[in-house]
């Protein structure tokens, strides 16, 4: 009988020491499974990026213009939150909008944005106001035409 009792405690401890392992591989797996899945969370197109995400991939990108305009830690902060704001009225959502290479996972260009440096020093941002569309696409019209829509005259309906 105490040899059973004996056998029976070292189970016990074997046991701790399994589950433990077991979940300390567990952890490693559920670990690696969100590692890869952040990896490969900004491998989508833009428009498929989490909001979260795309605030982090603005952010990079303010980092890789800053030094072009010698931007300081407040400018760079004002940047981030006009990019929050503009993001947020929608104006970054499309992929027709936001040049996004998802090899680098980087921004490229965002279209319309413009930056520049005042000669007083102050740096000035924003988005250029969209073109007016011309006429191109619609049939010209000809000088007949516009005589045919004319109101008929008293002669006209005589003639008819």
């Amino acid at each position: 009988m105490d040899i059973q009792r004996h056998n029976k405690t070292q189970r016990k401890i074997n046991l701790e020491s399994n589950i433990q392992n077991v979940f300390m591989e567990s952890d490693d797996k559920f670990k690696n499974f969100l590692e890869v899945g952040a990896r490969e969370a900004y491998l989508r197109p833009w428009h498929r990026l989490e909001r979260g995400l795309r605030l982090n991939r603005l952010r990079m990108f303010i980092d890789d213009i800053a030094p072009e305009y010698n931007m300081t830690k407040d400018e760079k902060e004002q940047l981030y939150i006009f990019f929050q704001k503009s993001l947020d009225k929608k104006l970054l959502n499309t992929l027709k909008v936001v040049s996004y290479n998802q090899e680098t996972q980087k921004i490229v260009t965002i279209k319309g944005f413009e930056i520049k440096r005042n000669n007083d020093g102050v740096l000035k941002y924003g988005f250029v106001a969209k073109k007016i569309k011309t006429d191109t696409t619609r049939k010209k019209k000809k000088i007949d035409d516009i005589s045919t829509t004319q109101p008929k005259t008293k002669i006209d309906d005589k003639k008819e």
